[in-house]
This record gives structure tokens, C-alpha cells and sequence, in this order.
């Protein structure tokens, strides 16, 4: 099974704190991921305009 990539998107934005925000958030997805995982909850996620709850992908935190 091929091992899926997660890619940091790009901030076009000048400010620095702008440029920092794409990678803080995936710091903070992958964390959430791992604290459900070890913790047996879900992860609230935001998918086709609705919130819902979906299981941790391993794949996501591996590497922390």
C-alpha cells in the first residue's frame, strides 16, 4: 500500500507570520491526530461543508 504525502501548502502572503501559518497548522493536525489516537476519540474535521468526527490516521503523526 503506497504511503500517502502530506504537503504544506504555500502562503502567498508577505507577512512572516503569514508565511508560518500553513506548517503551525499541520503541526497542530498531526498532534490532534496523535492525542486521538493514544486517547481511543475521533478527530473533529470539516469535510464537504459539514463537521464530523473521523478516526486518527496513523499515517498523519508518523515521525513526531
Amino acid at each position: 500500500m503506497k504511503k500517502k504525502k502530506y504537503k504544506i501548502p504555500v502562503s502567498k502572503l508577505n507577512d512572516p507570520d503569514m508565511q508560518a501559518a500553513p506548517a503551525a497548522l499541520m503541526r497542530a493536525a498531526r498532534r490532534a491526530h496523535q492525542v486521538a489516537h493514544q486517547t481511543g476519540t475521533g478527530v473533529v474535521v470539516r469535510r464537504n461543508g459539514k463537521v464530523v468526527e473521523i478516526e486518527p490516521d496513523l499515517k498523519m503523526y508518523e515521525g513526531l
